[in-house]
């Protein structure tokens, strides 16, 4: 398998590891305050942000930003990490010689 290839596919797994314990730690952050700090942090979240509305476009021009930026994250990982990663001395191991 091609090494780009891997490097690409475990940095999306971990990426995914890193998202799923952001969303799990803040499962438990909630759990632990209650309801009523949850009920009360969503109300202020919902006068602060929704109860005004804002232009539609401002809400693209975010959304991508973060994408952007999200994968501009990702591909300066990637690039760091093809170049951490050593390279076959041999040459690619899943050709085999002819006989």
């Amino acid at each position: 398998m091609n090494r780009r290839y891997v490097i690409r596919l475990l940095l999306a797994i971990v990426f995914g590891v890193f998202l799923g314990q952001y969303v799990e730690r803040d499962y438990e952050k909630w759990h632990a305050l209650g309801r009523d700090a949850f009920l009360s942090e969503q109300g202020r979240r919902f006068d602060t942000y929704m109860a005004h509305p804002t232009a539609g476009v401002l809400h693209i021009i975010v959304a991508t930003m973060l994408v952007v930026g999200l994968v501009a994250l990702y591909e300066m990982a990637a690039f760091f990490a093809e170049k951490w990663w050593p390279h076959d001395a041999g040459g690619s191991s899943s050709t085999t010689p002819n006989s």
